[in-house]
């Protein structure tokens, strides 16, 4: 429902089945993708009452405020991000060259 656009019957199904974070992740992620800032709020919400130290929910809240141009909101979201210790673990990824293997974070 949510890569059709249809975000508030996304909404209405993940409360009637008690979702869980990643049902609420992926409707985040989708009001990112529509640029709808009220419902992104309510995802982020039910994502940090479930699970307060998922990082990926607070960048895609601050996502959404700064595709807003809500630059005080986006920051908001941040400092929340910090005090909750919530972390992203970087990224890694491999490549082999010549027979060896290089590992880049």
């Amino acid at each position: 429902l949510g890569r059709a656009g249809r975000l508030n019957e996304a909404e209405d199904l993940l409360r009637t089945i008690q979702s869980d974070i990643i049902g609420w992740r992926s409707l985040l992620t989708a009001c990112r993708t529509y640029g709808n800032v009220e419902l992104g709020r309510r995802c982020f919400d039910q994502v940090v009452q479930l699970d307060s130290k998922y990082a990926s929910g607070y960048v895609l809240m601050s996502n959404i405020y700064a595709n807003a141009c809500m630059w005080k909101d986006a920051d908001k979201i941040e400092q929340l991000r910090r005090c909750a210790g919530a972390w992203k673990r970087p990224g890694r990824a491999w490549i082999e060259l010549n027979n060896k293997v290089h590992e880049f974070i």
